[in-house]
């Protein structure tokens, strides 16, 4: 805009050099002229008005801004003020109550919009004026004297309760604000717990968090070694709900932790004593399953079902964390919490079902978990979204460890929505994963990508940890079931990222585990060893349930396979020994967890009829492989199923073989059925391995009639 005018080549230079490239400072400093003057219109054109050397530039964008605001006229610029104690933007009505004492507001801050210091708009139903440039308030701030500003910061928290009290629950933050700026802490603290009640309320996690943290830090600094041990209690147990909302798991035990020692009591450290205490819970939970009425029941107060609830989030928070320790402390917590009659209050029936979840996670016990499902499930009810989603998941969890995937029911379309909008993201997206990662089995592709999205959106939205973990899981594993392999290796390494900042520790050796698959696909057996023995050396850290430890016996299985094969075809007889060793070692581990958790029980049996058919057991392998197909049908498992037939047609054919056939298939015909299923799942690096395969032109047989897809 400068270059435009006709002023002096040495003034357009010095305009420019001071705003080092910043066009808002340009804008500024030629506004300013403007207004004093220095330039001005004539007749069609802009002149400048005096000498170069009497004019001057204002060496910052601050000072720029100030120098503007100190030649408004005396009472506009007073109102200049007191709007930047309300902040970068406020409210009409609020500011004619602060400054009540200038006449003709209205036509004064339509003046300061036309020249563009404040801009209008409107919010919440009310009249609101934004400063243009934030500078611009801190600039007016800053000129105020500290006993002026705290003066004008009480005025204003005394407008709002008075202008705003029928809705005063939209303002606690900002009262808060300006509590604190006059420096009364007994109300700010006052409004710093409301805000985050509030907040909480309305699931707005990162607002609560700030208000009672902002809260507690200034309740401790009043009040110093005479603080109420309460009062501290209450402020850490609202941190703490607000740290499970945003999934920050390893933040929020730390603050159950002290909660829970003066609510309740510390849990025993000395082991005979935590034995002892974990069999009774035990007792307590059979007592409730098979002889209810020979337990008291009484209804608890207010206070004990507050306690109740922490108990349960601080254990829900640990199966993220500490699988071992959520196992001991959530029996624990259900023994203390089985005295009461749990239908009469809230979370009480939620407890009682996750205690299946317990049962079904740790692989205890999956003829108990649907027992306690099945006795709750008449108490659920459809207008309590809560219960609703718990236990939809669980029960989803129970016939997917189990391998009963016929019998999961169909995704219940608005279940999210519902227990998003009253803030219960744990639930919510656990849903979402359970049900996505069921779909990538049965090769429904679509529905998986729409669960990795909508654990996206939710992860975005509400900032939570936890739902952006999930998603990172599932799309990994989305990736890597379709063999996008780069893309998989990307999402895993940004994962591991993401969980070494967060502490959801438990993850790590999962996402690595991945890590070895994909090198181990890519063909890069080197980088794959490197990361299983990263894998092998957490694990013992990690108190994993089976379901978590599945992966990585699976990747070090393909890996001792994959080793196997190579000393076989070198004939590296002392590999060959080493490797059948250890291969037939990780295939009975990874049988082990697959009994306890069905994700790969298909693959699994398959994995172990290719051990049997390189060290010439092909009888043997027959049988895991008739086992494989027999499994992966009943469960509509038509992922692993599909690569299941491709194995064995592709082993059949090799002129080694003593066996051209299995239960009466050809191998022509497994591939086939390999093909029919790729082709329906668009898997096309399994076409493209299928190509490959001597003795088979995918073109020359019959197309087969389309195999079931499971919805």
């Amino acid at each position: 805009m400068a270059n435009t005018l006709a002023v002096p080549h040495t003034l357009t230079r010095q305009i420019i050099q001071r705003a080092g490239g910043n066009p808002f400072f340009i804008e500024e400093v030629v506004r300013s002229l403007f207004e004093q003057g220095v330039i001005v219109r004539r007749e069609g054109r802009l002149e400048v008005t005096k000498e170069e050397g009497s004019i001057t530039i204002p060496p910052t964008i601050t000072a720029v801004l100030m120098a503007r605001i100190d030649r408004l006229e005396e009472k506009t610029r007073h109102l200049v003020k007191v709007a930047s104690v309300m902040g970068r933007s406020f409210f009409s009505r609020i500011l004619s109550n602060v400054a009540s004492e200038v006449e003709d507001i209205e036509s004064r801050l339509s003046y300061l919009n036309e020249i563009q210091i404040f801009q209008e708009s409107r919010r919440m139903g009310e009249v609101e004026y934004l400063f243009k440039h934030a500078l611009a308030q801190e600039a007016a701030y800053e000129s105020i004297l500290p006993n002026k500003r705290r003066e004008l910061h009480l005025k204003v928290a005394h407008s709002i309760e008075k202008v705003f009290s029928e809705r005063l629950s939209e303002f606690y933050g900002m009262l808060a604000y300006h509590y604190s700026g006059a420096e009364d802490r007994e109300k700010t603290e006052e409004y710093l717990v409301k805000a985050g009640e509030e907040a909480l309320r309305s699931a707005a996690s990162d607002e609560a968090l700030h208000y009672y943290k902002e809260a507690l830090q200034l309740y401790l600094k009043k009040s110093g070694p005479d603080s109420d041990p309460e009062k501290v209690a209450m402020l850490e147990k609202n941190i703490a709900m607000a740290l499970y909302n945003k999934g920050r798991f390893e933040e929020a035990i730390g603050y159950f932790d002290k909660v829970l020692e003066y609510y309740w009591a510390p849990l025993p450290k000395n082991a005979v004593s935590a034995l002892l205490k974990l069999l009774s819970a035990s007792l307590h939970l059979l007592m409730s399953l098979y002889l209810p009425s020979l337990k008291n029941k009484r209804i608890p107060t207010a206070k004990e079902a507050e306690v109740v609830e922490l108990l349960y989030k601080k254990c829900l928070s640990l199966g993220v964390k500490d699988p071992k320790r959520y196992f001991f402390e959530f029996m624990y917590a259900y023994k203390e919490v089985s005295r009461f009659d749990l239908t009469k209050f809230e979370l009480g029936l939620e407890i009682f079902l996750g205690v299946s979840g317990l049962v079904t996670f740790s692989g205890i016990s999956f003829g108990m978990s649907r027992k306690i499902l099945d006795s709750a499930k008449h108490e659920v009810q459809e207008n309590a979204p809560k219960l609703s989603i718990s236990y939809e998941y669980l029960d989803l969890w129970l016939n997917y460890f189990q391998g009963n995937w016929k019998a999961i029911r169909n995704w219940a379309e608005d279940l999210v929505d519902r227990n998003l909008r009253i803030g219960e993201f744990f639930s919510a997206a656990q849903y979402l994963y359970w049900y996505g990662l069921l779909s990538i089995y049965r090769g429904s592709l679509d529905i998986a990508k729409s669960k990795v999205k909508e654990l996206h959106e939710i992860a975005d939205v509400y900032n939570n940890d936890f739902a952006r973990m999930l998603k990172y899981e599932l799309n990994a594993n989305l990736l890597m079931e379709y063999r996008r392999l780069n893309e998989a290796l990307s999402e895993v390494k940004e994962a591991i990222v993401f969980v070494q900042k967060t502490g959801l520790g438990i993850f790590l050796f999962d996402l690595i585990s991945y890590e070895v698959w994909i090198y181990i696909l890519i063909g890069d057996i080197e980088r794959a060893e490197i990361s299983l023995r990263r894998a092998l050396e957490i694990r013992p850290k990690e108190n994993a349930a089976p379901v978590e430890l599945i992966s990585l016996f699976r990747s070090q299985l393909e890996y001792d396979l994959y080793r196997l094969k190579e000393a076989i075809r070198n004939r590296d007889r002392l590999g060959s020994f080493e490797f059948k060793k250890k291969a037939g070692k990780s295939s009975k581990m990874l049988l082990g967890v697959s009994r306890k958790a069905s994700q790969h029980r298909t693959e699994s049996y398959k994995l172990r009829g290719v051990y049997y058919w390189l060290i010439d057991k092909q009888k043997e392998a027959l049988k895991w492989w008739h086992k494989a197909i027999e499994e992966g049908e009943r469960l509509g498992a038509r992922l692993e199923l599909s690569r299941a037939y491709f194995e064995i047609g592709k082993r059949l054919l090799e002129s080694k073989g003593a066996y051209q056939m299995l239960d009466g298939l050809r191998a022509d015909e497994y591939l086939q059925r390999a093909r029919v299923l790729f082709e329906e799942m668009d898997l096309q690096w399994d076409l493209n391995e299928l190509s490959r395969v001597p003795k088979f032109q995918a073109s020359g047989y019959p197309k087969m009639a389309s195999i079931e897809k499971q919805n």
